[in-house]
């Protein structure tokens, strides 16, 4: 037998309750962990030598992984915590990530061994042990032995005084520091509305403009060249969205009929028995077609949340969770076999009460958008699908199909299914890929890909939009999350927000403005650099974007001088103060209390004077949202207080009301990951 050695792993943050997992159990039935009087969750496991990769199941909600240890990616782009066994006597604990001083006023420091066995394990992702452990409680002796009693508690890092305020829901700063009214760039309201033809006055020959004149390129000064290009520092393109519609004649003749200027669903009646019920105009329901483990799930839960933020509540409708209400979890493979006749049954009902729960939600006001997630893998199942929907909510529709043979992002899905579905709690991971694949092969014998015979509107993507096809994809809304699919990207990559650090207006408490950075606001700029290098080397990808603001800029001087590109997003400015622009609260109060009232009552579509409001700052974040989604690899965004919360909000499924609230501290680090059932969220502080 294979000789095991102790380990000590150790939760410290608050919580309900704590469950363990990693390659030593093969990620199989989750491992209760014991609380201790600290507060803290901890307990030994006996494991063979080698590499454990782990993580934590938090409060029955989320997996986390410990900042305070060492971690690294997966080969699925998860980030786990790991530990390395070796051969010794006594209890060995997972390295820690930074080394803490019992002096508060100093700066803690990157742990270089951490660091360098981080970057073996991400160059060897998969080569963790995957043998069982033999399980062993931590006893209240070893509890109070000396390894343990010596071993420094995790201090949760607090900003100093002047970095943060005894009111965090406070927005710090905002805006750009304008002084001259003529050099303000124009804002969305000062659109040039196209005149008609009749309207415009002849040009004269002398009125013409030369069009290579027009179109000449401006010559920048050598200086400003050569100062990018040292710097590594791109300028992104500066876009602007526009709420609204473009309509055409067709289109409105469409939508008379009830739809979103769209393809109509309509039963087969004869003419002139059209239904009397009153027509709900501009309800969608989105149909998801596709067999198992090719991102349905994923797609429905990005598409519910990017249009309820544009404004169109939006439902997900699973049948997967009505089958677990309904038959219980834990069900396998032989539940889907099409040759199983009483299960069939089943799931045909479970897919009509799901399928009548999400028209009863479309016909009433409870939401505008609906996405049907199922996979509707037969011709039969999809015409009965838009039968009942004309039937009995006469909305638009659209198919949207995922077709995936990447054996990389299948992978990557039943990897996610198997750490958050309830169907596969108590099985090891090579237990979930052959059931699974199972289930799979089941639906290959009867699976149809969607066909123009169809007469419907469609979205095929093929490896999660590598290829795209569309068929009679019409509107706005349908452009929209059309557009959306050829942006997304469906691997775990994480996404880091942090703010500048603590500027000279912080410490002033004044709002907006382009001040330096104070000097604690510097340590901190140095802090960020050593994180990154720390987790992510020179060698590695990783995407840094800023803003265009002195703040961010100094923030990130250090990363862009070793040749990381950064670049700089003007939609990633602070929100615009307008009038009250280098004011602090105190001095708005006093001098404009109708406004310092005014936001108090609704900071979310509150516009200061000459200004923006949060409302402004989402749509003008929509461009890097899409960006966001598409890239695929991990990205550090340091931005400013409004942008951040902004973002947050929008990859935490949080709704648009909560943004203004939202307390996103100075030196932070947020680690988010976006996947299919949740967002891993997870907090740094490297200072």
């Amino acid at each position: 037998m294979e000789t095991q050695y102790r380990a000590l792993f150790r939760w410290p943050q608050p919580c309900k309750n704590v469950q363990l997992a990693g390659s030593f159990n093969n990620w199989g039935d989750k491992i209760d962990m014991e609380k201790g009087e600290d507060g803290t969750y901890s307990i030994v496991l006996e494991l063979p030598v080698g590499l454990h990769t782990f993580k934590y199941f938090v409060d029955d909600v989320s997996w986390k992984y410990n900042p305070e240890s060492a971690f690294a990616p997966d080969e699925f782009g998860n980030l786990n915590n790991f530990i390395m066994i070796v051969a010794k006597d006594g209890i060995q604990a997972p390295l820690e990530t930074m080394i803490r001083s019992d002096d508060e006023s100093s700066l803690p420091t990157m742990n270089p061994v951490a660091s360098v066995a981080s970057k073996a394990v991400r160059l060897h992702p998969s080569s963790s042990n995957s043998s069982s452990p033999g399980l062993r409680p931590l006893s209240p002796k070893l509890v109070a032995s000396p390894l343990l009693l010596t071993k420094k508690k995790m201090v949760v890092g607090a900003a100093p005084p002047l970095a943060r305020k005894a009111s965090t829901t406070d927005d710090s700063e905002y805006g750009l520091n304008v002084t001259d009214e003529t050099s303000r760039a124009a804002r969305s309201g000062s659109i040039t509305r196209s005149k008609s033809a009749e309207s415009l006055p002849k040009l004269d020959e002398a009125e013409i403009i030369d069009p290579k004149k027009l179109f000449a390129a401006p010559k920048l000064p050598q200086a400003v060249v050569r100062e990018y290009s040292t710097n590594s520092v791109l300028l992104a393109a500066r876009t602007q969205h526009f709420g609204g519609d473009l309509v055409t004649q067709e289109h409105q003749e469409r939508e008379k009929m009830g739809g979103h200027r769209s393809f109509i669903a309509a039963p087969s009646v004869t003419v002139g028995a059209m239904d009397p019920r009153p027509q709900r105009n501009g309800k969608l329901m989105i149909v998801l077609v596709g067999l198992p483990g090719r991102g349905k799930t994923f797609i429905g839960h990005i598409l519910a949340r990017h249009l309820t933020w544009m404004g169109h509540t939006t439902r997900v409708y699973n049948t997967s969770e009505y089958r677990r209400e309904y038959v219980g979890a834990g069900i396998k493979h032989d539940f889907w076999n099409p040759e199983n006749t009483a299960d069939y049954q089943k799931r045909a009902e479970i897919s009509k009460k799901c399928l009548s729960d999400a028209l009863d939600a479309l016909t009433s006001d409870a939401c505008t958008c609906v996405v049907f997630d199922a996979t509707n893998a037969t011709l039969e199942r999809r015409h009965y699908i838009r039968e009942e929907v004309a039937r009995r909510s006469r909305c638009e529709m659209l198919f949207i199909e995922s077709i995936c043979d990447d054996p990389d992002l299948i992978a990557i899905s039943i990897n996610e299914i198997k750490l958050n579905s309830k169907d596969y709690e108590k099985n090891t991971l090579e237990e979930v890929i052959v059931d699974y694949n199972q289930r799979i092969g089941h639906y290959h014998s009867i699976y149809k890909p969607l066909e123009d015979t169809e007469a419907c509107s469609y979205i095929k993507v093929i490896d999660v939009g590598r290829q795209m096809f569309c068929n009679q994809v019409y509107g706005y809304l349908q452009s929209r999350i059309m557009f959306l699919m050829a942006n997304l990207q469906i691997r775990p990559r994480p996404i880091w927000l942090s703010r500048h650090g603590q500027s000279m207006y912080n410490t002033q408490g004044k709002i907006g403005g382009d001040s330096l950075l104070s000097p604690h606001g510097a340590m901190y700029a140095q802090q960020l650099d050593k994180f990154i290098i720390a987790n992510y080397p020179e060698d590695t990808r990783l995407s840094v974007w800023t803003s265009t603001m002195a703040r961010t800029g100094q923030t990130v001087e250090r990363i862009a001088a070793r040749g990381r590109t950064v670049v700089k997003w003007k939609q990633l400015d602070e929100i615009d103060a307008g009038i009250c622009d280098g004011l602090t609260y105190p001095q708005v109060a006093e001098r404009y209390p109708d406004e310092y009232l005014a936001r108090k009552q609704n900071k979310l579509h509150y516009r200061y004077p000459r200004g923006e409001s949060y409302q402004d700052v989402i749509h003008r974040l929509e461009p890097v949202i899409t960006e966001l989604m598409r890239l695929d690899r991990p990205v550090l965004i340091v931005a400013h207080q409004a942008i951040l919360r902004v973002l947050y909000a929008y990859l935490t499924n949080k709704s648009p009301e909560e943004c203004p609230t939202i307390d996103i501290p100075l030196h932070v680090v947020i680690q988010l990951t976006p996947k299919a059932y949740h967002c891993e969220e997870v907090w740094h502080h490297p200072m």
